[in-house]
């Protein structure tokens, strides 16, 4: 709770009400100080009939109350009264009507109807059909609608509406609407199947989604009764999130010529490769043949040489995943080329590697 700190323009500050953004608890603390409000404050509204009915879905609250007992303005200052530091605003219903969510709520005199409600300034952005994500993913938005559409209690006219909405949203982003028409009837029938059989518990294995070619990998499970979550690389985080500039040291895949033979060692580092080289050399120097490329020299009896004129970086990248990607495309290319030490060679190709090579080649 004391761990509130964060960072404008170049400067700490330490917030001195609520709770840090961002924080894995921040939301269950926030969810806990929301429900002790409504036990103490809230209860006592409903038990003496002056709220009918209330619902709350995180900070949006829906309130039916009798207007022979209270009205908007006192429950708005009560409310307001609470806890300075939480304040609420109040919209209330014009012409029988109001927004809730993503919902119209219409007061008749015998009872309430439903429509779906969007947003003037909505764009119906969607994940574009030619985006480099799951097609699990970009089906995400329109599973949603469609269920909504087929489980809110609205009239066929408004289920008309929506559902041209819908089609003008696939059109936009790129979907031909016979895919959306597809899925909509796969959605029904799956919850006509749903309601027919109990719903068995099903186990699931995360893969991240790099082209449609994981699907030869993924269709192994198929029919051994397991369901694929795909993980996206393409993110907007990734897309926006500027990696640190290290150009005076520099990490990530690097190369060490011998000097006899002239064949190189390939290597990666999340440190300075000039650090890596040093701890190399040490090696040598030492008698000590832990890495391939010291164990190169001292069994050969070969001559290395100076980082100016034998240490190359070929790929600067952080340490994770990607770097051991670039890694293993370096040696295979290397040793294709008859340019890698014999201690670091392999039969071991991919060849997704080389087919990733010859299309590099094509575009040059």
């Amino acid at each position: 709770m004391e761990q509130n700190y964060f960072q404008y323009n170049k400067q700490c500050y330490k917030s001195q009400n609520g709770i840090a953004m961002g924080s894995p608890i921040s939301g269950y603390l926030a969810e806990i100080y929301i429900q002790g409000i409504e036990e103490t404050n809230i209860k006592h509204w409903l038990e003496s009939k002056e709220i009918i009915y209330y619902k709350r879905y995180a900070d949006d609250i829906f309130i039916l109350y009798n207007q022979d007992k209270t009205n908007e303005q006192q429950i708005f200052n009560r409310l307001n009264k609470i806890d300075k530091n939480l304040q609420t605003k109040i919209n209330t219903e014009e012409e029988n009507r109001i927004q809730s969510l993503d919902l119209t709520i219409h007061r008749n005199k015998q009872n309430m109807t439903i429509n779906i409600y969007r947003k003037p300034k909505e764009t119906d952005t969607t994940i574009h059909y030619r985006s480099n994500h799951p097609p699990e993913q970009k089906m995400t938005a329109y599973r949603y609608h469609i269920n909504r559409l087929n489980t809110l209690p609205i009239n066929k006219e408004e289920r008309e509406k929506e559902w041209d909405n819908i089609g003008r949203t696939t059109m936009n982003n790129g979907f031909l609407k016979d895919s959306i028409k597809k899925l909509r009837k796969k959605l029904k029938q799956k919850r006509i199947r749903t309601n027919d059989r109990k719903q068995e518990k099903q186990k699931w294995t995360p893969f991240t989604y790099f082209s449609p070619l994981v699907r030869k990998v993924t269709n192994i499970f198929r029919d051994k009764g397991i369901k694929i979550a795909y993980r996206s690389t393409n993110t907007i985080f990734k897309q926006l999130a500027k990696k640190p500039d290290r150009p005076n040291n520099p990490s990530g895949i690097y190369s060490i010529r011998c000097i006899t033979c002239n064949n190189e060692y390939v290597g990666q580092s999340d440190r300075d490769i000039q650090i890596r080289y040093k701890e190399h050399i040490n090696q040598i120097r030492n008698c000590n043949p832990q890495s391939a490329y010291a164990n190169h020299i001292l069994q050969n009896k070969h001559e290395f040489g100076p980082a100016e004129t034998t240490l190359k970086l070929l790929k600067q990248c952080d340490k994770g995943g990607r770097m051991n990607c670039w890694d293993y495309k370096y040696l295979q290319e290397f040793q294709r080329a008859g340019k890698l030490i014999t201690e670091q060679q392999t039969y071991d190709f991919n060849p997704l590697l080389a087919i990733a090579q010859k299309k590099k080649r094509k575009r040059q």
